[in-house]
């Protein structure tokens, strides 16, 4: 069938009617629905200056389900993500020193967008440190040095605390770090440089109020003693005089039978002074203490002071191979004392076990209800050992076995810390000079000697030179040797605070002296 061009135009307008409505009511659907609100952007607070890693926090919300987020920092984009919630953490290292602008931008399904700018200032912290400045009595020097090679990378003498701080360059790639103290007497024979290893580009040390904070301390050990009372004691022996020693408090001697105790008003609660007729005593016969809450002038007669029974005496006996030792005994009141170490000197004890034997007897004091006791001794192969318990006292030698290849030492376990020490003599006129270097590196089935490769700064190098220790030749003459120490509690700080013990959060210590080859 033919079809005239009137029919085909008739068949045109029916078809248009019929299609045309139907799309009509499907567009106007869809430009209701069509979603034009830009993303929300929340971000949390960035400072004028960011010099260490920092975090923000960045939260989007939408309309639509996905939104893609992208950072910028001066132009080029550093991160994308479709969450809606997550972080972003700015490392001062990635980037140039200086004016930086941050950009975030959100855009949403339907093409929507929001962006928000921040300009802060960027600077690289290399280190901060809390404390020291150069005195009368010493010059304090700070040495930042690469891990991996010992290179010098900035050093200074501190007079004041803005030396304390350390900046980077752009020119510096991020790696570990070695910090070292270097403590140059004036008038003085003995030096010091005490270095820790594996330190993170941008550390913080915390302050002493920070760390005591951290592990509940309510004092840094240093007290103001700011009361006082007199203490006579009567017919006391000619032989030796009393033992006052604690952290909160002390004595000084006005004659020969009169103390004048000194102690803080707040935290002390007691006063313990003891007597021992000998370096090696008899205690039944020996020993005779005295323990007092009244800080009030007081006469006692020394045959009133409390003397022992067999019950209270506890013995322990000496590894074989023990050439010489010292033991100490500390009382604290109770847990939180031990906490804050308010120790109490109880008895102390030294010598030589070739004429004093192997046997060691201390007095069990029911005053105090924590007893520690500290006990070093050293053995016929120059290692040397020292234990510090709570409760019993076990003197069995650690199972700890190194190996030296060269500057290459190796251990048979992991320890919670490791330290080599140099000691280095120098005899001028009679007179001995010591230079004393130590290293603390983490816990490590191999460690390698430092001590040639960590560089020194010219002023510390000229200083000790002039001394007459030629620490810038190859001279080797120093005493060499590997500490190993495990603590009972193993606590991870902030910044290595860990190699700083507060108090006794450590617990029961263990540590090891190795001599190695000189």
């Amino acid at each position: 069938m033919k079809l005239t061009g009137k029919k085909i135009f008739g068949i045109f307008i029916i078809m248009f009617f019929c299609f045309g409505c139907e799309e009509g009511e499907d567009s106007a659907k869809t430009l209701e629905e069509i979603d034009t609100t830009a993303p929300i952007i929340s971000v949390s607070e960035i400072g004028e200056t960011i010099e260490v890693l920092t975090s923000i926090d960045i939260s989007v919300s939408d309309n639509t389900e996905k939104v893609n987020t992208a950072i910028s920092i001066n132009g080029n984009s550093v991160f994308t993500t479709s969450q809606n919630q997550f972080s972003y953490d700015i490392d001062p290292f990635e980037f140039p020193n200086g004016a930086t602008n941050l950009v975030i931008t959100a855009i949403d399904e339907e093409g929507n967008q929001t962006s928000k700018s921040f300009q802060f200032s960027l600077s690289k912290l290399l280190y901060k440190h809390d404390y020291g400045i150069s005195n009368e009595l010493f010059d304090y020097y700070l040495a930042i040095n690469k891990m991996e090679s010992g290179e010098l990378i900035t050093s200074r003498k501190i007079i004041n605390n803005v030396d304390l701080v350390f900046y980077a360059d752009d020119d510096f790639e991020k790696e570990n770090l070695v910090i070292t103290e270097y403590w140059l007497g004036k008038n003085s024979s003995s030096h010091a440089g005490n270095s820790q290893a594996g330190l993170k580009p941008g550390t913080v040390r915390l302050t002493s109020d920070e760390r005591n904070n951290i592990v509940g301390l309510a004092h840094d050990g240093v007290f103001i003693k700011d009361e006082e009372f007199t203490l006579i004691i009567e017919e006391q022996p000619d032989y030796h005089y009393a033992t006052v020693a604690a952290f909160d408090y002390s004595s000084n001697i006005l004659n020969e039978n009169t103390y004048k105790i000194l102690y803080n008003s707040e935290i002390s609660t007691d006063v313990f002074l003891y007597y021992q007729g000998n370096s090696h005593i008899n205690l039944l016969e020996d020993y005779r203490y005295f323990y007092n809450n009244d800080f009030s002038n007081q006469t006692i007669n020394f045959n009133n002071l409390n003397s022992l029974i067999e019950e209270m005496i506890v013995s322990f006996s000496l590894p074989d191979e023990t050439v010489n030792y010292s033991f100490s005994l500390f009382g604290y009141s109770n847990l939180k004392s031990y906490q804050e170490n308010y120790l109490r000197l109880l008895y102390g004890d030294a010598g030589n076990t070739s004429t004093l034997g192997f046997i060691i007897n201390y007095p069990y004091l029911n005053e105090y209800e924590i007893l520690k006791k500290t006990v070093k001794f050293e053995l016929d192969d120059g290692r040397i050992v020292i234990l510090e318990r709570k409760n019993n006292l076990n003197v069995e030698i650690p199972n700890w076995v190194i190996h030296q290849t060269d500057n290459v030492v190796s251990v048979n376990e992991l320890y919670d810390h490791l330290t080599f020490w140099l000691k280095l003599e120098n005899v001028n006129d009679g007179n001995s000079d010591f230079f004393t270097r130590s290293y603390i590196t983490s816990n490590n089935y191999e460690a390698i000697i430092p001590f040639e490769d960590i560089e020194m700064p010219i002023d510390v190098v000229e200083f000790l030179d002039n001394k007459g220790f030629n620490v810038s030749s190859d001279q080797k003459s120093g005493v060499l040797s590997l500490e190993l120490t495990n603590y009972e509690n193993n606590l991870n700080y902030k910044d290595n605070i860990k190699y700083f013990p507060l108090g006794n959060e450590y617990g029961d210590i263990t540590t090891m002296t190795f001599p190695l080859n000189n």
